[in-house]
């Protein structure tokens, strides 16, 4: 499948960009963002459940970062009656908007009874499923190496062979930290994202860029192995 020529989503812009920019500044470590991810990049993280997919039906989806609910939306309106979509959120007052829009959002509402709202963070959440599609929207360059290790280890815990996981970084970050950080931030910085490029070369899969987000961002689109030790090509 060419990601980079998706059929457009329907779309759903809710008015809570000031509420995103005034949470993204409280809390930026976990938010990552200084604004929601624009449909484009949307479409791109949800690009395993279009039909044209290699994904089995019904799937069960986990979306880690849902933040307001861009990705969530783009998910949601690709999902079926059969499939199930799990959206993690960490932050309280985006957990709280997400429930909202499940009663309200013309996208979200008629999906309601397949979408679980799970609050808290990935790391220390049981979860109940495998998943066969995981769409992570953290942003892995604010935490330490070490987390980012734990939080790739337990996507693979969780995703069925043969699974499918979509995961994107912005560019230009660590060119600003250099020249906006301390020297320890940083390198903490450049180390958190060796080991992200370090998964997506262990574990093959394809690469895209979406110019139109704010900031741009590249998009990571990676697949288990149906059988022990091959690596399947990303759809």
């Amino acid at each position: 499948m060419d990601l980079k020529h998706l059929p457009p989503q329907p779309a759903t812009v809710p008015a809570t960009r000031p509420l995103f920019l005034r949470e993204a500044a409280r809390t930026f470590r976990t938010t990552g963002a200084v604004a929601p991810s624009s449909r484009r990049l949307a479409d791109r993280l949800a690009a395993p459940m279009w039909p044209s997919s290699m994904v089995r039906r019904p799937a069960a989806v986990l979306e880690v970062g849902a933040g307001t609910g861009p990705v969530t939306r783009a998910l949601a309106a690709l999902t079926g009656p059969a499939d199930r979509l799990d959206a993690v959120e960490i932050n309280p007052r985006f957990v709280e908007i997400l429930s909202g829009s499940l009663r309200t959002d013309p996208v979200l509402a008629p999906a309601a009874d397949r979408i679980r709202i799970l609050s808290g963070s990935i790391t220390e959440m049981p979860l109940d499923r495998d998943y066969d599609v995981i769409v992570s929207c953290l942003p892995f360059t604010n935490f330490a190496p070490d987390v980012v290790r734990s939080i790739l280890d337990r996507y693979l815990s969780v995703l069925v062979p043969g699974g499918h996981l979509t995961f994107f970084a912005y560019l230009g970050t660590h060119a600003l930290r250099s020249a906006f950080s301390s020297r320890a931030e940083a390198a903490r910085h450049r180390e958190a994202g060796a080991v992200v490029d370090a998964f997506a070369r262990q574990h093959g899969g394809r690469q895209s860029v979406v110019w139109r987000n704010l900031p741009p961002a590249r998009v990571w689109h990676l697949r288990t192995p149906e059988q022990p030790g091959r690596y399947a090509d990303a759809a």
